[in-house]
């Protein structure tokens, strides 16, 4: 037995990592195409793009590793079906829930692996790879000195240059508009210069000679001043091409593990709490001026009109009243807002079990399917694998989505995919053991009038 469990299990090794590298590859270029034209245009280095696509593997790793499981099964027990030997064991006494056992157990490893990678190293890496990405965004295009053409990408700034010379830093007729916090641009004129950069390569250093400066005061419009020197440095910071990297202690619901947000879930749920004992107290506080008004109210005049006391008691009771009911409606959305944030955080939390135990699941699916399939061929499997983690990524979308809306509680919108679908390949399974129909429509002929049903049925009831 020990042979066969080998066997199968070795039936399942190459499907797998064909089914991963298929599945990372695609995943992959997806990504390459949307982020393309940021590689581009910033001018990045090899090392920072393998640093790039290095992190952002992870996340693509948790996505592919439960369907290459599924690919993993379908051309398994397709290619076994097919080839009669799913016959041949059964026909010598081994169960068909023998031969998945090797599968399921593999399966429940990995499964098991996967939930200590989408817990510890997945927001790790996802941290990692948003901070590299904001850095990315943030930093300067790379730009060259060209000559009678406005340089723009320095905000703030405008910078025009007359002549240029290509074998060193020396530039002629250099003119700059210089417009960073100020309402009035300044002017910047000069005959000659050299430009270079600061030796952390993030500050652009002009070297100006006899040249101009034109300003008017921001305060004081009809002041002007007009200087001119024979030597000036201007600096201009953050105009290098240099990546600089950023370091943040803020993390979004994905970069965070699971008893971080099951902490922060406690800290909101205790914040709840006191938000609804302040909206009764400040309800019961409301009640009890009310209730001293009419013990204590002034006696009404003979002609039934208010007296002066009665109105002024009344505008100031409205008007705590009014300030008593906004505190209580802000309250309530201030409850509303961190019930909702509570929700999508368990979401989270529940997601990084659910997405790792549809290992397992795919593995009851992928079984009973394969052998009725009776085909191990690529297309089949990637085919019937991709219907089915649509299915299942439908099922955890909607349920984040319902979830989020507080239709629903998170449990059951993360782990229903995996409960439905389990049960079905379950169903699947034991109907594939005792080699049933999945389903019967043996109960739909009495609605077929005799006349028109097949020859078929009436040998069957005959």
């Amino acid at each position: 037995m020990k042979i066969l469990y080998r066997y199968i299990f070795r039936e399942h090794i190459g499907p797998f990592f064909f089914g991963l590298s298929v599945i990372m590859f695609i995943l992959v270029m997806d990504f390459i195409l949307e982020i393309l034209n940021l590689i581009i245009g910033k001018g990045l280095n090899a090392f920072i793009i393998l640093q790039v696509f290095v992190l952002n593997l992870a996340w693509m790793l948790a996505l592919a590793i439960p369907m290459a499981v599924l690919v993993s099964t379908l051309m398994a027990f397709g290619r076994m079906s097919q080839d009669n030997e799913i016959a041949a064991l059964k026909a010598s006494g081994v169960s068909l829930y023998r031969l998945v056992l090797p599968a399921l157990v593999a399966s429940i490893f990995l499964s098991t692996g996967m939930v200590f990678f989408n817990d510890r190293a997945l927001p790790e890496l996802n941290h990692k790879a948003r901070l590299l990405m904001t850095d990315i965004h943030q930093k300067r295009p790379t730009w060259n000195l060209k000559e009678n053409v406005f340089i723009d990408e320095i905000p703030g700034y405008h910078i025009l240059i007359k002549r240029v010379d290509p074998h060193s830093s020396d530039v002629q007729g250099v003119t700059i508009y210089d417009v960073k916090s100020r309402r009035i641009p300044r002017t910047i004129i000069a005959e000659k210069g050299k430009v270079e950069f600061t030796p952390d390569g993030n500050t652009l250093v002009f070297r100006l000679f006899n040249g101009e400066i034109h300003e008017t005061d921001d305060e004081d419009p009809q002041r002007y001043r007009r200087i001119s020197f024979d030597k000036q440095t201007i600096y201009i910071h953050g105009a290098g091409s240099r990546l600089i990297r950023s370091q943040s202690d803020y993390r979004t619901d994905r970069e965070k593990t699971s008893a971080q947000m099951l902490d922060q879930v406690k800290e909101m749920k205790e914040n709840v709490i006191t938000a609804e004992e302040k909206i009764v107290r400040e309800a019961n506080l409301a009640w009890y001026k009310v209730s001293l008004l009419s013990i204590e109210k002034p006696k009404p005049s003979s002609k039934d009109v208010p007296s002066i006391e009665e109105k002024t008691v009344l505008e100031s009771l409205i008007k705590d009243n009014q300030n008593v009911l906004n505190q209580i409606l802000s309250e309530k959305q201030n409850i509303k807002n961190k019930r909702r944030y509570i929700n999508s955080l368990m979401v989270e939390v529940h997601k990084k079990s659910a997405l790792a135990v549809a290992c397992v699941v795919f593995i009851l699916v992928g079984a009973p399917l394969g052998i009725m399939a009776k085909k191990g061929g690529v297309a089949v499997g990637l085919g019937l694998s991709l219907g089915f983690f649509v299915l299942y990524w439908a099922f955890l979308i909607g349920g984040e989505e319902l979830a989020d809306r507080q239709l629903i509680p998170a449990f059951w919108a993360m782990w229903s995919a995996n409960i439905l679908i389990g049960g079905a390949g379950i169903y699947m399974l034991v109907k594939s053991a005792k080699e049933t129909k999945f389903i019967s429509w043996a109960w739909t002929e009495k609605f077929v009038p005799k006349r028109y049903r097949g020859k078929g049925q009436e040998t069957r009831k005959a």
